[in-house]
């Protein structure tokens, strides 16, 4: 899902999660179903990260144990903060295969730019998983130290603002449609990723 407005592309913004990087949550399910003594098809039907509790921590609101306990009681499961970390780091498979040089190709040309909705473990993590790749961006914004999310209307603004291209100039990949209907909306152009092949086929109209 594409759009093109007549207006010069300025600047691209890329998610992380499923677009640069390989994002896999039945990891963490395995870890933490593992150290709680239940199959992995017991505790799946109890994990959603549509709750109270992974907002607030993706917007930095609330400290990584508070999070911890929160997802624990809502999980049922009885497993340390270590092996919560453990688990919750495990999401992580590597670096979208290919991106790489397509993202090369692109900064030629391009401000790029990441905006993530993450958390302060994660940020660790993927920072230290992908450097060479992140060395290609000129910025990267979390929700974490934004304050804010996506799909919340003010997470774009901040980061379009902070950007210093008008809104419609920017060209926004993420794989969330929720995500790229606002962002759309807000007048971005979008690119919904399902595969490294969305992203390769719209640069290749502007490379």
């Amino acid at each position: 899902m594409t759009t093109n407005h007549d207006s010069d592309v300025r600047a691209l913004v890329f998610d992380l999660g499923n677009v640069l990087v390989e994002i896999d949550f039945s990891r963490v399910l395995s870890v933490w179903a593992g150290y709680a003594g239940l199959e992995i098809e017991e505790l799946s039907p109890r994990f959603s990260l549509q709750n109270k509790y992974h907002e607030l921590f993706e917007r930095g609101e609330i400290s990584s144990l508070a999070f911890f306990k929160g997802m624990r009681e809502s999980l049922m499961i009885d497993i340390t903060d270590e092996q919560f970390l453990e688990g919750w780091n495990s999401v992580f498979v590597g670096e979208v295969e290919g991106i790489y040089d397509v993202v090369t190709l692109a900064s030629i040309q391009y401000p790029l730019y990441v905006f993530s909705n993450t958390n302060a473990p994660h940020q660790i993590i993927w920072r230290g998983l992908c450097p060479k790749l992140l060395s290609k961006f000129q910025k990267i914004f979390v929700s974490c130290e934004l304050g804010w999310r996506k799909p919340e209307k003010e997470a774009f603004y901040t980061v379009a603002k902070a950007i210093g291209k008008p809104i419609h100039q920017i060209l926004f990949f993420d794989d969330s449609p929720e995500n790229v209907a606002i962002a759309s909306r807000l007048g971005m152009q979008i690119v919904e990723v399902k595969s490294i092949k969305d992203v390769k086929e719209r640069l290749e109209l502007l490379l």
